[in-house]
């Protein structure tokens, strides 16, 4: 009888255990993904930063993903000179939205940009 008693509290607690191992890895699976987008919209910024004049702001809309030709974008609103403009970044500056303004394309923008990350945290890109 003792057996039996036990077969049951051996198997809930074998599924506790597993549940636990889940939420775990899980959780750590999300963290890994959320620094891996906080990264690839530091990278777009900057490449951004680097071939578009007079960027004050870029503000991160989502966290980004990658397309079925495995290029990774997300949706920005991005200050030039005052106006907002809403446009996609691909870590390689730009990838489409809004027309943006000014004749000089491929120039720097040379002051520091404040970007504001999907995750709501700040820095100032230099």
């Amino acid at each position: 009888m003792k057996k039996r008693k036990k077969e049951p509290v051996l198997g809930l607690l074998s599924v506790v255990i597993i549940a636990l191992i889940l939420s775990v890895g899980g959780k750590i699976y999300m963290s890994n993904k959320e620094n891996e987008n906080i990264e690839n919209q530091r990278i777009a910024a900057i490449a951004f930063k680097k071939i578009q004049p007079g960027i004050e702001e870029i503000k991160f809309n989502q966290p980004g993903a990658y397309s079925g030709a495995g290029v990774w974008s997300v949706g920005a609103r991005v200050i030039i000179d005052g106006k907002s403009y809403k446009e996609i970044l691909v870590k390689k500056g730009i990838g489409g939205g809004d027309p943006l303004p000014g004749p000089n394309k491929n120039v720097p923008t040379l002051t520091p940009i404040k970007v504001i990350y999907s995750n709501g945290k700040e820095e100032i890109i230099k």
